[in-house]
């Protein structure tokens, strides 16, 4: 069946905007990120992949979507390594994405499924919003791109995903999203900047390439099949760290810890026993960072649901 008439700019950002229509869902209070996920942002990327292939859209518009796609990538890798360094010396830049996997699987307790979950949905976000770019900013100068990735920051820092992940009035970590959503919108601008040149060189399943790759390569990575899924919201300590990494409780809930290290720590939240089994409770909704020590990576996570 031919289209009626082809794809328009607006309709193309809407259908981008699936992929993180999840998290809003879920920090705005409207729906679990789990069904929206699943039943959103899953099938909004596919149509996107269809799109992207179907010489019948028209071509403008269909390779708005490719070059989108591309370029969302490119950013996205230009945002993590970015940050790799200052993960290295102990910040935790990447935690959120861990999380993003904890809401999609409805999971207590990560694992390497929650990991993989996570990071693909990081990817996804990343392709959407270059896909979302490009539909209303073909060939415009790449300063464009950049100021594009500064706004999807600054949408995040107000919203209360700053609140929840501890972000807000942070100077430190404020700064570290601001300068890796720079290294997000250059190399995005720069590839919708050239807009006719990389159109000319990109093939007819170049959406659904870049995401299959994109997911084939995460789940090399994790594995998630080798590993169990986490059980309940519960972690052990061997050393300083939770084991599960992320657990997961409603407000008012409480985690147990097995301490099996002779060490005994002391918490906000409570005293973790040496030898011994502990319960830490969190009365109020947020991400917490639970640390057991003075090493950057010591503790773990618990986020808990309002």
């Amino acid at each position: 069946m031919r289209l009626a008439s082809p794809v328009r700019p607006l309709g193309i950002f809407i259908l981008a905007g699936g992929s993180i229509a999840a998290l809003l869902a879920d920090i705005f209070g409207i729906a679990p990120m789990h069904l929206v996920f699943w039943f959103a942002s899953v099938p909004s990327m596919a149509v996107l992949a269809v799109l992207g292939s179907l010489s019948k859209v028209g071509d403008e518009w269909r390779d708005r979507i490719r070059v989108g796609a591309l370029g969302g990538l490119a950013g996205t890798l230009g945002y993590d390594i970015v940050r790799v360094p200052f993960a290295i010396a102990g910040q935790r830049v990447f935690a959120p994405i861990e999380s993003y996997g904890l809401l999609i699987a409805d999971a207590s307790a990560s694992s390497a499924l929650t990991s993989a979950l996570g990071w693909l949905y990081h990817f996804s976000n990343g392709i959407t919003f270059g896909i979302a770019y490009a539909a209303v900013a073909a060939r415009r100068h790449w300063a464009w791109g950049v100021l594009w990735g500064l706004v999807l920051e600054s949408v995040a820092l107000f919203s209360p995903f700053g609140t929840r992940y501890g972000i807000a009035g942070q100077l430190g970590p404020i700064a570290i999203a601001y300068g890796a959503h720079l290294a997000y919108g250059y190399p995005l601008g720069k590839i919708v900047q050239n807009f006719d040149a990389f159109r000319s060189r990109l093939g007819r399943f170049t959406v659904a390439i870049v995401l299959s790759v994109s997911a084939v390569i995460l789940l090399g990575w994790f594995r998630p099949w080798t590993a169990p899924t986490g059980q309940g919201p519960a972690a052990t300590v061997t050393r300083d760290r939770f084991d599960p990494e992320w657990l997961r409780i409603k407000a008012g809930e409480c985690v147990t810890v097995e301490n099996r290290s002779g060490t005994r720590f002391e918490t906000p939240h409570g005293e973790v026993a040496a030898a011994g089994t502990s319960r830490l409770c969190f009365p109020q909704a947020g991400v917490y960072r639970v640390k057991l020590g003075p090493r950057p990576y010591s503790g773990g996570f618990v986020y808990v649901n309002g």
